[in-house]
């Protein structure tokens, strides 16, 4: 077996989704720690949150791969009073390392967009944008088209989700050719009706938004952005394939902290 740094990990990780490929303004790839510390137990997570680093530390782990960047806003001081300076302090005190691999996952082939897309099975499954070699979000189609509550409830299951909200288009079409973007995409819903989308998945869209979308002829279905999770799962999958083909003296957890903020009635 073959001792690895968190470097080591880090170019396999971005030889699948380049750094160079992220959105312009995203604060993705390394977070935290040391490169050249060596890496005995990796965690995939969705989110840094102080109880992941609590489970992290609770298991011995020394490398967090999460889909979140961990440091979306700069600290503009280190007052331990704040829960995200204490929760920096408890990764530097435990020599916990943490990469972030996020927007570029997005549209890496195979990665997050291709995962949600596989958990809808459907079919002719294409980029978003098909001028890029590297497309934010995934186009597929339905066999046959289906009325949009229907459909709603068909995401809701599949992602396993406790309840959605969705938005009937203004010219009241069903859905047959769907689009997806994973995370908070509302504002590329132009190029979603460009691409000849009837019907656009995505999280956390603003009110204003979807009122436009609904008046441009788009039904919109939002799951939420926690969808997202199927990150854990799946990227432990892919290093685990990683571990075996190069040898990799490494143990690979998953997070069990549910970090989905909202409630539901």
């Amino acid at each position: 077996m073959v001792e690895i740094q968190v470097q080591d990990i880090i170019n396999r990780i971005e030889e699948f989704a380049p750094l160079s490929i992220k959105e312009d303004g995203d604060p993705t790839g390394f977070q935290i720690g040391n490169r050249k510390q060596t890496v005995h137990r990796l965690m995939t997570t969705l989110d840094v949150r102080p109880q992941v680093v609590k489970e992290a530390i609770d298991k011995n782990v020394d490398f967090i791969l999460a889909h979140h960047p961990i440091m979306f806003h700069p600290a503009r001081n280190l007052d331990l009073t704040s829960p995200q300076n204490q929760m920096y302090r408890d990764l530097l005190s435990h020599n916990i390392a943490v990469h972030a691999v996020h927007t570029n996952l997005d549209k890496a082939h195979g990665g997050m967009n291709d995962w949600l897309m596989e958990e809808l099975g459907l079919n002719n499954i294409s980029y978003l944008n098909e001028d890029d070699d590297y497309s934010l979000g995934r186009m597929g189609e339905l066999k046959e088209s289906m009325e949009l509550v229907d459909f709603a409830k068909m995401v809701r299951d599949a992602y396993h989700v406790p309840n959605l909200r969705y938005v009937k288009s203004d010219l009241g079409q069903k859905v047959k050719k769907v689009a997806i973007i994973g995370g908070d995409a509302g504002k590329f819903y132009p190029e979603v009706i460009k691409a000849g989308a009837d019907t656009f998945i995505t999280g956390d869209v603003y009110y204003h938004t979807a009122h436009d979308m609904m008046a441009n002829g788009l039904n919109v279905i939002d799951p939420g952005h926690h969808i997202e999770a199927i990150f854990i799962k799946e990227m432990a999958s892919l290093l685990e394939d990683w571990k075996k083909s190069n040898k990799w003296d490494l143990d690979i957890v998953q997070s069990e902290v549910d970090t989905e903020p909202y409630n539901f009635l």
